[in-house]
């Protein structure tokens, strides 16, 4: 649970207010605001090489990025 906090604050971090992210289910759910400032590689790569999946959805017009812990 630790480093999923972490993780969270690194997310809000990154991605100031381009998006807002909350936790859902031990994942996160980010949805993106500011298409063209959000730094799409870096959380991509920052979710995938912490282990979990991700899924690209739109929701009420915004892209939504869904990310679960990877479960082996």
């Amino acid at each position: 649970m630790e480093q999923n906090n972490t993780l969270f604050q690194i997310l809000k971090e990154k991605i100031g207010n381009t998006a807002n992210v909350v936790e859902d289910y031990g994942g996160y759910e980010i949805t993106v605001i500011e298409n063209e400032k959000f730094p799409w590689a870096e959380i991509f790569s920052l979710l995938l090489d912490s282990g979990f999946q991700v899924w690209i959805d739109k929701k009420n017009s915004h892209i939504q990025i869904l990310s679960k812990p990877e479960v082996n």
